[in-house]
């Protein structure tokens, strides 16, 4: 009897440990996916109040145009597992906001063209969709949102000088927004160009300008100062 006890023990204790353990391994997991949670829903959520802050959803008033820029949306946020049917989704979403656009002239239109472009991997037609918008319209939101695309399209073709050029023009805006996410994307850039010193005063610039900001513990890391324990 002694002999049973003792193995259950063994084998309640070994539970209780690999509990602990797949516990720890859940926890370091979710905190690696934490901040690219918090980019991606802080990106969804600037889209949806550039939608929501331009149309009015008065459906018995809408122009051809505001219906043509609805369906557009429609493809565009659609859900889809296949890639070939993403492709799909984002080549009619673009006629549809094309098609707006070229009914009454919209800045919003023209983003999420550009949008469509480099969902598409066309990162040419992206920068210079975005080029167009941002001679033609100034708000300082829509802006903001155009310089930071148009350094992940320049990215994606491996021009790191214009990325950041884009980036520091989205820092200079007034009443722009992301400023902080400009400089923290500006420092992994220069890091990996191996500009560390000039990364390091981006990381913090972040610091001492925006300590509230989602980032500012990542750049504390990178300048070597303590993190907040929230």
């Amino acid at each position: 009897m002694s002999s049973y006890l003792k193995k259950q023990s063994y084998i309640k204790g070994k539970a209780d440990k690999d509990v602990v353990e797949t516990l720890d391994n859940i926890k370091d997991k979710l905190k690696k996916r934490q901040k690219f949670l918090i980019i991606s829903l802080l990106i969804f959520v600037g889209a949806v109040i550039l939608i929501l802050g331009f149309i009015a959803f008065d459906k018995s008033s809408l122009s051809k145009a505001t219906l043509l820029e609805y369906e557009g949306y429609k493809f565009y946020y659609s859900t889809s597992t296949n890639v070939d049917k993403d492709q799909d989704k984002y080549q009619k979403a673009l006629e549809k906001f094309k098609e707006s656009f070229t009914v009454k002239k919209n800045p919003r239109v023209l983003y999420y063209i550009a949008n469509c472009y480099y969902e598409l991997g066309n990162y040419d037609e992206t920068i210079n969709t975005l080029q167009k918008l941002l001679k033609e319209y100034s708000e300082p939101q829509i802006a903001s949102y155009a310089y930071l695309k148009m350094s992940s399209a320049y990215l994606k073709k491996n021009d790191k000088e214009k990325a950041l050029n884009s980036l520091q023009n989205l820092f200079n805006l007034k009443e722009g927004v992301l400023q902080d996410l400009a400089l923290i994307e500006s420092a992994k850039i220069l890091e990996s160009m191996g500009k560390t010193e000039e990364a390091k005063d981006r990381y913090k610039k972040v610091v001492e300008s925006y300590p509230k900001s989602i980032f500012v513990n990542e750049a504390k890391a990178k300048v070597g100062e303590k993190k907040d324990s929230n």
